[in-house]
Formats: structure tokens, C-alpha cells, sequence
């Protein structure tokens, strides 16, 4: 392996190695801050050009738009898209995945991700990933797009482990957070002072 590769997998280590730890894993410079800045100019242009939606919750079969549970807007990534930094990062999410299936015998066999765009004041209140209707998804991914982000800036994502403290974790640039969509209940907490952007992804079997 070169020195890239094994940068990648100690990455994936980190991530594999706090989920069993705490519950939730969280790696900082995930991907590199160009491609964080491709990703991030794609939601701009996306929501420039309208076609950021007002995210819902529930499943195909039961989705409800509820701005009192969560106000976030999304565009979901294609799963083959041409899109060079996307690619870049569903390429690394897939390589995430392999490795997970060798090392933890986990059978992810697909995963799916949207942007998201957290105006000013934009939440997303405590919830589970997992819908009651459909148990495909086994683990939550966020990779963070905010350049500079300070503690002022508010928006933390609060974790509510089982049987453990309530984790605190800033949307910094690059880092990706990693857990169980149904055990890891979550929320994402407003910013008064900028807009907040993010992929969400979950790896389903």
C-alpha cells in the first residue's frame, strides 16, 4: 500500500474504532478541503438555481414535510454521478464500504446521500434514522462542508448515545461523523450566523 492508501484505511479505522468505543465515530479531514470546496459550490449553484427542496420525514410510503420537526433543504447525489468531486467522494464512501464489509462482516450492499443546506435559524430536532416501515438503514454518515467555522457559529450536532452523555460535535470542514441509524438518536442545532452545509448519507443492506 502507498502512503494514501494507508491515510485511508487508518481513516476508516478511526471511524470503525469509535463506533465500538462510543458509539459514533468522527474523523477530521475526511476528504481534502478542494474537494470539500467542490461539494460545497455544488449546493450553492444547487440552491441558486432552485433545486434545493424542503427535506420531509418518513419514507416514500409515509413522508410528511413538517418545518416544525426540521427545516433543512436537500438534492439528493446520483448514484453515478459525472460530477467530478462527487465522484471523488462517492468513490471514498464506497471504499469506506468495502472495508467495513471485510473488517466487521457488516454486508452493506448499497448507500444513498443527499447536500444539505441549513439556512440561518434551520434545525433538525431529535430523531432516529431509521424509518419503523423500512429497516434498510444500517449506519448514518455526515461529511461536513463549513469552511472556518467557529464556536459562535453555533450548529453543533448533538449526539444522544445509549446510556452515555450527550456528545457535542462542530460541523468543521472534512470531518465525517459515523453511526448506527437506529440506535443513535440526533439533532442539529440552529446557526444565528451563517448557513450550514452538509452530505447526509446512510449505508443500507
Amino acid at each position: 500500500m502507498n502512503n494514501e492508501e494507508i491515510k485511508e484505511q487508518n481513516q476508516f479505522e478511526e471511524l470503525i474504532q469509535g463506533l465500538i468505543d462510543n458509539q459514533y465515530g468522527c474523523c477530521n479531514d475526511f476528504i481534502l478541503p478542494s474537494t470539500a470546496t467542490g461539494l460545497r459550490n455544488n449546493i450553492r449553484t444547487l440552491n441558486a438555481s432552485g433545486n434545493l427542496k424542503s427535506a420531509g420525514i418518513g419514507n416514500k410510503t409515509d413522508f410528511q414535510n413538517d418545518q416544525l420537526i426540521r427545516s433543512d433543504k436537500v438534492n439528493w447525489i446520483e448514484k453515478f454521478s459525472a460530477n467530478q468531486y462527487e465522484k471523488i467522494y462517492l468513490q471514498k464512501i464506497w471504499r469506506f464500504i468495502h472495508h467495513l464489509n471485510k473488517t466487521c462482516f457488516t454486508s452493506i450492499k448499497t448507500f444513498e446521500s443527499h447536500y444539505s443546506n441549513y439556512e440561518l435559524g434551520s434545525f433538525y430536532k431529535r430523531h432516529l434514522d431509521q424509518f419503523k416501515s423500512e429497516k434498510g438503514r444500517k449506519y448514518s454518515i455526515v461529511l461536513y462542508l463549513n469552511q472556518n467555522w467557529e464556536v459562535k457559529d453555533d450548529g453543533l450536532l448533538s449526539l444522544y448515545p445509549l446510556n452515555s452523555e450527550q456528545k457535542d460535535i462542530a460541523p468543521l470542514e472534512g470531518r465525517m461523523v459515523f453511526f448506527r441509524s437506529n440506535e443513535m438518536e440526533h439533532e442539529v442545532h440552529p446557526s444565528s450566523t451563517r448557513e450550514r452545509k452538509s452530505i447526509a448519507g446512510w449505508l443500507k443492506n
